[in-house]
């Protein structure tokens, strides 16, 4: 059972991740306490350990505040994953159960060539995230697991947060589409060229969109 302060914690995270608290929006612990009818101390420890994950920063004698996301973020967020991607695709290649790449490329091919909604942009945002944690959870290793979540949460946020073009949304379905082939055809030096490829091309979506 989560403590409440966990359950602060996952609240406020999942606030800073859809954008329901801007960058650099000033947290005001009282009123937080009291629209999640808790005490200060859980909110309090919730948001000492989201500083200490980068998601928020606390200015002495100024108060607590979103953090921004700054170039460096963009680039540290692609440094990680150009260089890690590839060696955890690697490690779980043989364990990416093949029916849900199936079920994922029937659905990324629902949303080519289409003029998105505001939804439908979400849902595959979401497609997303499911096709990189797949891989993620087939390398069967705990600690690269934890890290690349934080990793990807973080990259959530920053898309939920920028403007990307239909072209780009497009593109990038086609890439997943190709890497899902690429899995399913078991060609292993072709997905990881697909997925270098991929983490390329979106470090520059988001640079084109700030």
């Amino acid at each position: 059972m989560k403590s409440l302060k966990e359950k602060v914690y996952e609240i406020l995270k999942e606030m800073i991740i859809s954008g329901k608290l801007k960058y650099n929006e000033r947290i005001e612990e009282d009123a937080l306490a009291t629209s999640l009818e808790v005490s200060r101390t859980p909110v309090r420890e919730a948001i000492n350990k989201l500083e200490q994950e980068g998601w928020i920063n606390i200015i002495p004698r100024r108060g607590m505040f979103v953090s921004n996301v700054s170039l460096k973020e963009i680039n540290d967020i692609f440094q990680v994953r150009l260089n890690l991607e590839p060696i955890i695709l690697q490690m779980g290649f043989s364990n990416i159960p093949l029916s849900e790449c199936q079920r994922l490329k029937r659905e990324f091919e629902s949303f080519l060539d289409k003029e998105l909604t505001k939804d439908e942009a979400k849902t595959l945002d979401e497609l997303d995230n499911t096709l990189h944690l797949l891989i993620l959870k087939s390398c069967n290793n705990n600690f690269i697991e934890k890290m690349m979540e934080n990793v990807y949460e973080h990259n959530m946020r920053l898309r939920n947060q920028s403007v990307q073009s239909n072209d780009r949304r497009n593109e990038a379905t086609k890439e997943h589409i190709n890497l899902i082939d690429s899995i399913l055809d078991g060609d292993l030096d072709k997905a990881l060229e697909l997925i270098k490829y991929h983490n390329i091309k979106a470090k520059e979506g988001f640079f084109n969109s700030l």
